[in-house]
């Protein structure tokens, strides 16, 4: 070998370690070269990673199975709890919706009738809910079902039958039930005996009643339809009537079954009062002494589940158990159980391959390591040289031609990537800037073009000879859906009309144009309020895919007779000042205008004599809140008017009333649109 010295100078160079064998090695060590100490280092590393990591693997495979089924339970957790909550939120939608329509109010049996077509649609549409049912303060009751196999021999169903509705009147008993196809066509209608049965009776009822929003009852058997459900209700004080809609958990059941952690886990949720739902097979109710109740565990048939729910730990199984908030009131708790086999053979291979992978690696590391480590060694230099330059703000700098694809070449690249990306970082960053000023511009022309829709382009104000009208609209964003209309007539009467689209941004501003073009083409040639407003309905219902609604509030004053004309389509009651105080007007208001097909709008007629003045506002002044989200409220909005609503013209009024809603709100941001629009009878 050559490069070592005569046998006597190497005695006298390495004599110093010849007691120190360590030493030696390290003196050796240091005068190796880098390329050297690389496939040298290498290859120890390699092989004393492999010795640890096979016997690390078998301490570490009891670990990760505890880690991995940890992470696998949460998980299965987390989606149980995720199909409970899509089975029932939908229907917590729908019911909040339906407490403001018209069938919590009083109805004609024909009137009720009307409603079934759209009723059924709900129910196609959200598969998990059975039947929607109003129960009032008279006992009178309402249901619509879907006819499952068990309703349908049950209530002897004509061929066909797809839906069924019930009409009970509480005060005679008469009690009548309708067919219809999945087209909502009737099929047949029958007379069933006088009925006792009294909806306040029901646990639902009683508690929505009590109750400020949507509740939710615990898991209980609908008798009539052999399922296991629950029933979600609302109530609505102003017209003493509950909707509740049956939600059937059969879904739950199936998705327990489709994601099983194994072939061979078991899922069951379960409260005190029985199963809820089953990965196992069907968890329908039992018949005992002439009712239906839920199964037990015991009753399921698997001795694993049997043991888990008495508190044992069954051998050669993994148990995870955790409660469920599916109902306030009635705790739930889910038992996944695994075959310990199962969960432990993909680890186990998965160790296999890692010691087999390991060792082929190790074997090419140690000759490829002298030929990669001389291949390193060069460019690293020539890399250290051109990161020197970067470090002084030279991005022009020349890199050395690299082909190889690891740590060094991958430096190599980025640091090109990096030279040609901070150049283009630079010009898009300049055409980022211009892009930003270029939509600013575009929002304000948007802001223009939508407040050129409403009078006065958002601050109107007019004088007539027996009226002096203000109007302000203040968009909680470059554009908004808020709105509001004045119309003259050429009989001298005067339209004015105030409305609030859904959400904010540009699609509600987009509705907002809709509305008032259809308004100001409808307006002149329609006498009847009801009429405009069920036509502006029509129209705003068709294509409206995404369900985007607005409420609106019409009025026509005629100054001659002081009568004022109006309707409302879901919007907030407006208010009339006068010197003996302040007053709601009452109107009996539809559902808002795209919401519902076939909704109906009844005209209200009042007077408003010389002195008093007409408030019409949205909810953004009710519903505007503090930095404590605190809201300002009709209640505070009633007692302001009370104090200042007959001091000063219109126009000082509104300016007075948008001033404290802003001084209410002070440094929160305004979180909706805000309209106000003042009429003083003069």
């Amino acid at each position: 070998m050559t490069g070592w010295a005569p046998q006597g100078a190497k005695a006298e160079r390495f004599g110093d370690n010849a007691a120190d064998p360590m030493r030696a090695i390290r003196s050796r060590i240091e005068f190796l070269s880098v390329r050297t100490k690389i496939a040298l280092g290498a290859g120890v590393i390699a092989l004393t990673s492999w010795v640890l990591l096979a016997a690390f693997s078998y301490v570490a495979t009891g670990l990760l199975l505890e880690s991995a089924s940890k992470k696998v339970f949460e998980v299965a957790s987390d989606l149980v709890s995720a199909e409970l909550k899509a089975t029932y939120e939908p229907v917590e939608r729908v019911t909040a919706v339906l407490a403001y329509s018209r069938l919590m109010g009083p109805l004609s049996e024909e009137e009720r009738l009307g409603y079934v077509p759209a009723l059924a649609d709900i129910l196609r549409r959200i598969p998990a809910a059975a039947a929607i049912q109003f129960g009032n303060d008279k006992g009178d009751y309402f249901i619509v079902r879907i006819l499952n196999e068990a309703l349908f021999k049950r209530f002897e169903a004509p061929s066909g039958a797809a839906f069924e509705a019930d009409l009970i009147d509480g005060a005679s008993g008469r009690y009548r039930r309708w067919f219809y196809d999945d087209q909502s066509r009737l099929l047949a209608t029958r007379e069933l005996p006088k009925s006792d049965y009294d909806p306040r009776t029901r646990p639902w009822y009683q508690r929505a009643t009590q109750a400020s929003g949507a509740i939710r009852t615990p898991p209980y058997v609908f008798f009539f339809m052999s399922e296991i459900g629950v029933t979600v209700a609302r109530f609505a004080p102003d017209q003493g009537s509950v909707v509740a809609a049956d939600v059937t958990l059969a879904s739950v059941a199936s998705a327990l079954a489709e994601r099983r952690v194994t072939p061979s886990a078991q899922t069951v949720v379960y409260d005190a009062e029985g199963v809820i739902a089953w990965s196992g097979g069907t968890a329908s109710p039992v018949e005992k002494a002439g009712t239906l109740r839920r199964r037990t565990i015991a009753e399921l048939g698997h001795p694993v589940l049997v043991e888990v729910a008495a508190g044992k730990k069954p051998a050669g199984w993994l148990v995870h158990r955790a409660s469920q908030g599916f109902n306030k009131e009635a705790s739930s708790e889910l038992i996944i159980v695994v075959p310990e086999t199962e969960l432990l053979a993909d680890v186990r291979e998965s160790r296999n391959w890692m010691l087999a992978i390991s060792f082929f690696v190790l074997a090419l590391l140690i000759p490829l390591a002298w030929v990669f480590a001389n291949r390193i060694s060069t460019p690293l230099r020539d890399l250290h040289k051109a990161i020197g330059r970067v470090s002084g703000g030279d991005f022009d700098f020349h890199l050395p031609s690299v082909r190889a694809k690891d740590e060094v070449g991958d430096l190599n690249l980025a640091l090109r990537t990096m030279r040609i990306s901070l150049k283009k970082h630079i010009e898009d960053l300049a055409t980022a800037v211009a892009a930003r000023e270029r939509l600013a511009g575009e929002l304000e022309v948007a802001t223009r073009i939508q407040m050129s829709f409403v009078p006065g382009s958002g601050q109107f104000s007019m004088a007539l000879p027996a009226a002096r009208l203000f109007a302000r609209l203040i968009p909680a964003r470059a554009v908004g859906g808020d709105l509001y209309e004045v119309i003259e007539l050429q009989d001298g009467r005067l339209f004015v009309a105030i409305g609030d689209v859904s959400d904010k941004g540009i699609p509600a501003a987009l509705l907002m144009a809709r509305v008032l073009t259809l308004a100001k083409m409808l307006v002149p040639i329609t006498s009847d309020l009801g009429s405009l407003a069920s036509l502006l309905n029509v129209q705003l219902e068709e294509g409206n895919a995404e369900c985007m609604f607005t409420t609106l509030f019409g009025a026509i004053i005629d100054p001659r007779s002081s009568e004022v004309r109006c309707v409302s389509a879901g919007h907030n009651p407006p208010m009339i000042v006068r010197k003996s105080g302040v007053s709601l007007v009452e109107i009996e208001s539809g559902s808002p205008l795209g919401l519902f097909e076939g909704s109906r709008y009844v005209e209200t007629a009042f007077r408003l004599e010389p002195g008093e003045r007409l408030v019409l506002y949205t909810d953004g002044v009710t519903e505007a809140f503090d930095k404590d989200r605190n809201e300002f409220g009709e209640a505070r909005l009633v007692a302001w008017l009370e104090q200042h609503g007959m001091a000063g013209s219109a126009e000082e009024l509104g300016a007075a009333l948008l001033h404290e809603v802003s001084a209410f709100a002070g440094e929160a941001p305004q979180s909706d649109d805000i309209t106000v629009l003042i009429l003083d009878r003069t």
